[in-house]
């Protein structure tokens, strides 16, 4: 991992900032994405007050303009890009009922989850492409590919990051781009706590919320895997890996 150039979305929190550390930490470049310019900020300082090499930059990444500035000037600033690690998402629309699911959230949720892949992978792959080489890495969820989802537009989302890996990999794995589709379950972040607390609001099973409460995996275990995947130990890995 030792000097690879990677680009980590959603790294202000949760899994993509475990994920950007885990990396930095076994001596990778990082480039750490997101929106949360505070959460960045402080990440950024904690990180490089540990000796990581690693940066922050703001992107929200269902725009196509800030995606192409980044991925270029992040490009630039490393000479290259040797992995993609897609973790950016959000989790909204919890027991909505089919009947009444509310338009913007369906929108927000698409954007950002489904189409900031795409973005994030055409970008990458215009740097990726004529190197013929890098990993792109994207973080799905079971939802939508194992089981259903509490949520129409994530479980929708996800299943279509799931689609596009498996097509990014069928187009781009003979130009040398590794392509893997990581599909978490229930793991300890902001993000699923908040989409919890908006089941139980909208009445969810309160015993079924305790449960998955209390069996959350943690973002650094979820971490270990993306790191790995990233190596070049993982050369030999192809197509989805599940996490619990």
């Amino acid at each position: 991992m030792a000097r690879r150039r990677v680009l980590v979305t959603g790294a202000a929190s949760g899994i993509g900032r475990a994920t950007a550390t885990a990396i930095a930490a076994a001596g990778g470049r990082v480039a750490a994405i997101d929106v949360d310019d505070s959460a960045g900020a402080r990440f950024e300082e904690e990180a490089r007050a540990r000796g990581f090499e690693l940066s922050y930059m703001h992107c929200d990444v269902s725009n196509d303009q800030q995606v192409a500035r980044v991925v270029e000037n992040v490009a630039r600033n490393f000479n290259g890009l040797d992995v993609l690690m897609h973790c950016a998402g959000v989790m909204a629309g919890q027991l909505e009922d089919i009947r009444t699911q509310d338009e913007s959230t369906w929108d927000r949720v698409i954007d950002i989850n489904l189409k900031g892949a795409y973005l994030m992978a055409k970008h990458a792959a215009r740097i990726m492409v004529p190197a013929g080489s890098g990993v792109m890495i994207l973080v799905g969820s079971k939802a939508g590919v194992a089981v259903g989802s509490g949520s129409y537009p994530y479980g929708a989302s996800k299943g279509g990051v799931h689609g596009l890996a498996l097509t990014l990999d069928r187009h781009l794995g003979p130009k040398g781009i590794r392509v893997n589709d990581v599909c978490p379950g229930e793991v300890d972040t902001p993000l699923i706590r908040a989409s919890l607390q908006e089941a139980a609001d909208r009445g969810g099973d309160p015993v079924g919320i305790d449960r998955t409460l209390s069996n959350l995996t943690s973002p650094e275990q979820v971490a270990s895997v993306l790191a790995f995947l990233a190596s070049d130990a993982a050369s030999c890995v192809r197509g989805t890996v599940f996490t619990s």
